[in-house]
């Protein structure tokens, strides 16, 4: 049985902490349930915010009566091997270097995303 992959691409980050909630949320329990899916997620646009140190931990929101904090959600994606490909076009825009980013992320190129999807991962992005 070929082994299922996923990329999950994150175009937000401050802006709309509803949508990388939702996304660290689905990607969490698709790996709870079954780890040995291949998950992912590219940061694109104002995305790549997330993969800078210390960001993820000033985003947050009330979701089913309790405070949900970015930067937990991403301490429990990593504990599962998730790695986090940043757009290196968008980096210069929101002021990250390479020094500044998270340790499972790794700067990439647009068109490794389109490698990834062409490499057999299904893209997943919700737009809210």
């Amino acid at each position: 049985m070929e082994k299922k992959k996923y990329i999950f691409v994150l175009s937000h980050a401050t802006q709309s902490p509803m949508e990388v909630i939702g996304l660290m949320k689905i990607a969490t329990n698709m790996k709870a349930f079954d780890d040995s899916i291949e998950l992912d997620f590219f940061l694109i646009g104002e995305g790549v915010q997330l993969a800078k140190k210390g960001t993820a931990e000033t985003i947050s929101m009330e979701m089913e009566g309790k405070q949900v904090n970015v930067g937990e959600m991403l301490e429990m994606i990593s504990d599962f091997g998730v790695k986090f490909f940043v757009c290196h076009a968008f980096m210069p825009g929101f002021g990250l270097t390479k020094e500044d980013l998270i340790e499972n992320a790794e700067v990439r190129s647009s068109s490794y995303l389109g490698e990834l999807m062409l490499d057999g991962r299904i893209p997943f992005q919700l737009n809210l």
